[in-house]
């Protein structure tokens, strides 16, 4: 063991937390069939790292010292709380993990996290407790964090997750991965749930999982639920779309942000820093899942759609040879699979790139009912009336939507973009006045 300061320790604990809490919550529940007793334990593990390493020094292999104080502590709640006897002896009778976690031979595919992931989406489970459930135990996600995603006070998410857990026991729902017959009833909820896994990581690429750990691992589920679909059905069409478009965002993900943080747009990012393998990867899955669909009569599903949007921007060596008349077309396919306002914004800035930024003002107007409280909306606003000559207007948009922006990065860039707006006009007025004399 190494002997570290406080801050240092709790940088050790937050690096397990956010690498290993599925891994860890997933033995624990493994071992205890309770999962609240599971989330109880593994958190005051962490606790405990926190308190003893800053003196103790850091562990030969941290995880393994977290699952091990946790399978302890989950044995004094058993018993505490009056549980089966026989739960709490085969954990005591469990070796304590003194290098790497074992995996368990219950789950033929050797992941237990998967099967968090199955459990958490089971249709006995209120869908809109089914992917804050997946998060906090998976990836660890805060209450705070999870209030926030979801829209809703922090009690109101604890009690979410607490009824969710409390379905799990009283329903007996079983702890595992589902078998063929049972895998396409639950394929879509466990979709949105490894989307919103990864969409949640990809989000805060100088955060948290700066290194990318967090997306890795859903990447890692999504492929091991995907070896689970028989070949040239829907579900697992769906499933390489939805590989792929993981795989063609994450590869973006060294160029999406300058060193200071703030995000890069994507006509401006330097393709030199994509991780080509991830791209090629991603580019090869939309081919083939396309080529699938059309020889076999099967239809795609919105992840593939999204997936092969993404494969056109990424597929040109320039972005100016990215064919914008083509992601329109998939744009308008996606809005009669899954039609929301967020589809029609974006498709409305595909009509703009694709030289009509007219009729994308026109879409986007149509929106404001729905998105007046959502700053991409006016950001979007902001660069189509730009493209138009409207500055003015532009900064304004850009003032708004600088006024919702949820971070201080976002809230910059907006911030920036009216100033070059309002540069503009000043410019142009300077012009006028000019040829006026």
């Amino acid at each position: 063991m190494a002997v570290l300061g406080a801050d240092h320790a709790a940088a050790a604990v937050r690096a397990v937390a956010a690498s290993e809490h599925g891994r860890i919550l997933a033995t624990v529940i493994g071992a205890t069939g309770d999962w609240a007793i599971a989330e109880d334990a593994v958190q005051d593990a962490l606790e405990r790292a926190l308190a003893r390493w800053p003196e103790d020094g850091v562990p030969r292999n941290p995880a393994a010292w977290i699952t091990t104080v946790a399978r302890r502590r989950a044995i004094d709640l058993l018993r505490s709380r009056g549980a089966a006897e026989r739960a709490a002896a085969r954990l005591a009778a469990e070796p304590a993990l003194d290098d790497e976690p074992t995996e368990r031979s219950a789950f033929p595919h050797g992941d237990e996290r998967l099967a968090l992931v199955f459990t958490a989406c089971h249709p006995a489970i209120a869908p809109d407790a089914r992917a804050a459930l997946a998060l906090r135990t998976v990836l660890g996600v805060s209450i705070e964090r999870l209030a926030r995603l979801f829209g809703v006070g922090e009690a109101a998410m604890q009690k979410r997750l607490v009824r969710a857990r409390a379905k799990i026991a009283h329903a007996g729902i079983p702890y595992r991965v589902p078998g063929p017959a049972e895998l396409p009833a639950r394929a879509e909820g466990v979709r949105q749930v490894l989307y919103g896994l990864y969409a949640i990581a990809h989000a805060e690429p100088t955060g948290d999982d700066a290194d990318g750990s967090a997306a890795d691992e859903a990447i890692r589920l999504t492929r091991l639920c995907r070896s689970l679909m028989a070949e040239g059905t829907h579900e697992r069409l769906e499933l390489d779309g939805l590989l792929a478009l993981m795989l063609l965002q994450h590869a973006r993900r060294a160029a999406r942000t300058s060193d200071d943080g703030t995000p890069v747009p994507f006509v401006e990012q330097d393709r030199a820093l994509w991780h080509a393998e991830a791209a090629a990867e991603g580019l090869a899955l939309v081919d083939d899942a396309l080529a699938t669909a059309a020889q076999g009569g099967v239809p795609g599903g919105r992840h593939l759609v999204q997936a092969a949007i993404a494969a056109e921007h990424m597929r040109p060596l320039l972005p100016a040879r990215i064919d914008h008349e083509r992601v329109v077309e998939l744009y308008r396919v996606l809005e009669r699979i899954d039609p929301s306002p967020h589809v029609t914004l974006n498709r409305a800035i595909a009509q703009a790139n694709a030289g009509d930024a007219a009729a994308g003002l026109d879409a986007l107007d149509g929106l404001r009912p729905a998105l007046d409280g959502h700053p991409l909306l006016h950001a979007a606003r902001g660069d189509l009336l730009a493209r138009l000559g409207r500055d003015a207007e532009a900064a304004a948009c850009f003032r708004a939507a600088a006024d919702l922006a949820p971070g201080e990065r976002e809230r910059r860039g907006y911030r920036d973009a009216a100033a070059a707006a309002d540069a503009r006009c000043e410019t142009g007025q300077a012009q006028s006045d000019s040829a006026a004399r």
